[in-house]
């Protein structure tokens, strides 16, 4: 798609999508696609991991709470007042 009607119709996946399968076909297209190896795969690999640890984590605490919070008081703590 060309700037102008880009710039027209907006920003839309699927006629990306489209564009780009005419544009291989009709050859004027002759990108490569990237490998999926190398020091910046092994970077954004390593990002990935960090950010699943981080949630994870996040996750893990939160429910923890969320447990403590709504468990029933053990049956000796109930009747004293503090």
């Amino acid at each position: 798609m060309d700037r102008a009607d880009r710039r027209r119709r907006g920003k839309s996946d699927p006629l990306d999508a489209q564009n780009a399968a005419r544009a291989v076909l009709s050859g004027r297209a002759y990108a490569r696609a990237k490998s999926g190896d190398g020091p910046v795969q092994i970077a954004r690999m390593c990002k990935l991991r960090k950010a699943s640890a981080v949630k994870a984590r996040t996750q893990a605490i939160n429910q923890l709470k969320a447990v403590l919070v709504t468990a029933d008081p053990p049956a000796g703590e109930a009747g004293r007042t503090g």
